[in-house]
């Protein structure tokens, strides 16, 4: 497969130190993903803040807390 399709999801729970590097390591690897999606898992910081600012090329979908396995399961 020349150009396959890659989706990254990104599970955040109160992780705003770490989300912006985690997506702009994500948009700087030499192969661009199809999409990158965020599911916050009822983070109660600046996560939702910190993912939307990203624009268009990263999808933000919020959750009541349910843990990292359901985040996972919604983004998938």
């Amino acid at each position: 497969m020349d150009n396959p399709r890659v989706s990254v999801i990104i599970p955040i729970f109160n992780g705003e130190n770490y989300l912006a590097e985690s997506i702009a390591s994500v948009l700087n690897q030499s192969f661009s993903p199809h999409e990158i999606i965020i599911i916050d898992d009822g983070s109660t910081d600046t996560s939702a803040n910190i993912a939307q600012s990203f624009g268009d090329g990263v999808s933000y979908y919020f959750q009541p807390n349910a843990g990292i396995a359901a985040a996972r399961n919604k983004g998938v």
